[in-house]
């Protein structure tokens, strides 16, 4: 059904908060825009799903179902539909289940398609003749809209298959706490000013190219934003870091730097003016120099082996052995580790959050603790086994009495 006026999407949006389940799908436009364009918003109850035209219809009444937390919204590598919607409907949606996220859990592979689960639990091939589809044109032709709406139409039999499973093996709880953490993270605002540390190649600036740095990337940040072009096609970011090792200070020593030949005198005017400002800057508003970490064979070496345990916990439980743990996640530990595991850091460390740290992070505890013992065992997965600690004896040196002979 096609939605493209306010009363007929209230309707909807007031029989949806009757229901207990709302799948969502949404079609944008990113290509050349620091915004994406939001083009196509699919939503699926039980018996019915609606295709809204968010060019003529004002959002706003989906907002209360996205933060019900007794409506539970499924979609399918929902990372930027949850981004955007926020941006429509300023709602953080909750209790959010992603089929994707949840797949992974059960090892369907870290990045299952929408199109390979379908296939399982609804026993549907689904079309790509629609993918390239423009979905910024009107009208759309009725092919286009049914298949934009079969995103919706089978997450529910997607759903019921992934949650049964999960419950099968007690993976339930599990999955929605990542579900939430992937929303958290979605919705994580940039800290102003900080975007120059996604710049790599920084140790070799001192203290005060990096404060030019950092104002040429709140430059280029706002001025791809003012203009709607993503942030690269202002310029890119190994000029950048030029720029602020160079500091030219003429528009000539400016267009020496390959990558500034194209620029405006209108952009090259705003990059010279932010350079200046930016070196009249105090010290004290200098950004602290970028500790490049180096090679240290020994925290290297412990994140490698807890690597190896983390794949070995994961392949025993036929999951994606990132979801438990990642080489960053296990350099933190590790270095946790060899400063004598600190108890005021301790949560800072992912391993040691929530389903994780069940899953993994007790594992890796005892490990380090000497209470597990990883044994080398070529006829075992791997080729290593992890021995768990021997039950401890009661204090009276009498057998415990949960033992049976």
């Amino acid at each position: 059904m096609w939605i493209d006026t306010d009363r007929a999407f209230q309707e909807f949006c007031q029989q949806a908060y009757t229901q207990t389940e709302l799948a969502i799908d949404l079609e944008f436009q990113g290509e050349g825009r620091y915004t994406p364009l939001l083009c196509l918003v699919q939503l699926g109850l039980r018996d019915r799903c609606v295709a809204v035209d968010p060019f003529r219809v004002n959002l706003t009444p989906l907002a209360p179902l996205l933060t019900h937390p007794g409506i539970r919204k499924i979609v399918h590598a929902g990372g930027q539909d949850i981004v955007l919607l926020r941006r429509e409907t300023e709602a953080i949606p909750v209790s959010v289940f992603d089929t994707q996220i949840a797949a992974a859990f059960l090892g369907y592979g870290e990045a299952t398609g929408y199109a390979a689960l379908a296939q399982r639990f609804a026993r549907v091939s689904l079309s790509k003749r629609q993918q390239l589809t423009d979905w910024t044109r009107r009208p759309l032709l009725p092919e286009q809209i049914e298949y934009a709406l079969n995103d919706v139409r089978y997450l529910f039999p997607v759903y019921d298959g992934l949650l049964e499973q999960l419950a099968q093996q007690g993976r339930t709880n599990w999955v929605l706490d990542a579900c939430a953490d992937a929303v958290a993270q979605a919705i994580r605002v940039r800290e102003t000013g900080q975007e120059y540390l996604k710049i790599g190649k920084l140790g070799s600036l001192s203290r005060r190219e990096l404060a030019v740095l950092r104002e040429l990337c709140q430059w280029r940040e706002a001025t791809a934003r003012s203009r709607n072009r993503p942030v690269g096609t202002i310029l890119h970011d190994d000029v950048l870091r030029q720029i602020a090792y160079t500091l030219p200070r003429t528009e000539s020593a400016l267009r020496q730097m390959r990558g500034t030949n194209n620029l405006s005198r209108e952009l090259v005017t705003e990059i010279l003016e932010t350079i200046q400002q930016a070196l009249a800057l105090p010290e004290s508003e200098w950004p602290e120099p970028v500790t490049v970490r180096e090679y240290d064979p020994t925290l290297d070496g412990l994140a490698t082996l807890l690597g190896a345990i983390v794949r070995l916990r994961a392949g025993m439980l036929d999951m994606a052995a990132n979801l438990l743990a990642t080489r960053d996640d296990l350099l933190r530990f590790a270095g946790w580790v060899l400063r004598g595991r600190p108890a005021a850091e301790a949560g800072q460390l992912a391993v040691l959050q929530g389903w994780r740290r069940a899953v993994i992070g007790e594992l890796l505890l005892d490990l380090v603790a000497g209470k597990s013992l990883l044994q080398i065992a070529p006829e075992a997965p791997g080729a290593l086994r992890i021995i768990p600690p021997a039950p401890s004896a009661p204090a009276d040196g009498q057998p415990d009495p949960g033992d049976t002979a």
